[in-house]
């Protein structure tokens, strides 16, 4: 299944940043719509945090940190498109919230992520 058009549909208006930006979100949106929906035979449309955390923690488990981290901001962003991000927050924690690959510190302050705000897919 080609779940390109879907992710772009999602992702092209509500995520801010430059089109090669975006590009990078589209570009993993659709391997994580194509390995959810392998697994659990969802569409992105109908996804829970579960499924954003199945995707984190065991398909990009080899990866580097990096990797790991720029999945994790396009799960993020997807969220955020789809209005779930302030809830599914606490559910998406892991070793891939910094490059670095440790647990984000809470309550460090800084720069909050620019995310979408109410965006629905048409």
């Amino acid at each position: 299944m080609n779940f390109e058009a879907e992710i772009k549909r999602l992702l092209e208006r509500a995520q801010p940043g430059s089109h090669a930006s975006v590009r990078a979100h589209i570009t993993r949106g659709t391997a994580m719509a194509e390995a959810i929906y392998e697994r659990w035979g969802v569409k992105p449309k109908s996804w829970q945090a579960k499924h954003l955390r199945w995707f984190l923690e065991r398909n990009i488990a080899d990866r580097s940190a990096q990797t790991q981290y720029d999945y994790y901001r396009s799960a993020r962003a997807i969220a955020a498109a789809l209005g779930h991000w302030p809830d599914w927050e606490p559910h998406l924690r892991g070793p891939w919230e910094t490059p670095q690959g440790r647990p984000a510190k809470r309550g460090a302050g800084g720069r909050p992520p620019r995310l979408a705000h109410r965006a629905k897919m048409r």
